[in-house]
């Protein structure tokens, strides 16, 4: 469950123009690269925005207009008062001794490390959500360069960015996701969910549970499979509250509709099969 100080970062959704499914063709993109690509996806001008890429993770992305962003989901995670200058005091500092601005928004107490990380993850969402909010004229291209800098915790992979960004445009069933897996997750069981809008065919990831492997292009999978999978038996029965299927002796899948959520839960045993089973039937009765 989020955090109050993360719901702080969250911007109005009402507010947000653009839609989550035009940012997942890039982070499939960014996905088939090397696992050791690193450089930059520049769109356009350079001014247009980038998205930079180290060892086939994303480890920051910045458009066009948003320049300040950052400085302000720094002050509403520290709760800092506007007329505080303790972060620009920061940038300055940095700037002149040459400090790594990540490690001295830490040292300086204002942030704590996973703070700071919650607050790069959403910023880089905000961003893959300004850069893919028209039709883009020509692709991004691709700028590959051998510096490598970043910290290894404050980079995600395609799927981690694809379930924030879902989480800036439906925070409630984001919310609502993870409530709904807090007495169903076992040993054995991976789960992700869905925002599913009345007509919507296009999975939008807003949940993948701790420890989860899937990959972008798996969870995109397992999301069609699911639409597909509970719009057949709904065709049968409005009553039909579950799908499910065996993938190979001994590993299911589940899927279920609720309030505008999409859920699938891969189970690797019998058991939390049976398990998951019984629990969302009871769940539906």
């Amino acid at each position: 469950m989020q955090s109050g100080k993360s719901l702080r970062l969250m911007p109005d959704p009402a507010g947000i123009s653009g839609d989550p499914a035009a940012v997942i063709p890039l982070l499939e993109e960014i996905e088939a690269l090397p696992e050791s690509a690193t450089g930059a996806l520049v769109f356009g001008a350079p001014t247009q925005g980038t998205v930079l890429v180290e060892n086939g993770r994303i480890c920051w992305a910045a458009a066009s207009g948003m320049e300040r962003r950052l400085a302000e989901l720094l002050r509403a995670y520290a709760d800092e008062p506007p007329e505080s200058k303790r972060i620009e005091d920061v940038y300055k500092r940095c700037k002149r001794d040459s400090i790594p601005v990540f490690r001295a928004l830490v040292d300086s107490g204002l942030v704590s490390m996973d703070g700071l990380k919650e607050v790069i993850r959403q910023h880089t969402s905000e961003a893959l959500i300004a850069l893919t909010r028209e039709p883009l004229r020509e692709a991004p291209s691709w700028a590959p360069h051998k510096h490598q800098g970043y910290d290894a915790k404050f980079t995600f992979d395609p799927c981690e960015l694809i379930v924030s960004v879902g989480g800036v445009f439906h925070p409630d069933l984001s919310g609502r996701a993870r409530l709904d897996f807090d007495g169903l997750l076992r040993s054995g069981v991976y789960a992700v969910s869905y925002a599913r809008a009345p007509g919507a065919n296009t999975p939008v990831p807003i949940y993948r549970s701790p420890g989860a492997y899937f990959t972008l292009r798996q969870v995109m999978s397992l999301g069609r499979w699911a639409f597909s999978a509970l719009d057949v038996c709904n065709t049968y029965s409005a009553r039909a509250r579950i799908a499910a299927t065996l993938v190979e002796p001994g590993e299911y899948l589940v899927a279920w509709h609720s309030r505008g959520v999409v859920s699938v839960a891969q189970c690797e045993d019998s058991m939390s099969f049976a398990f998951i089973v019984g629990k969302r039937a009871r769940a539906g009765s």
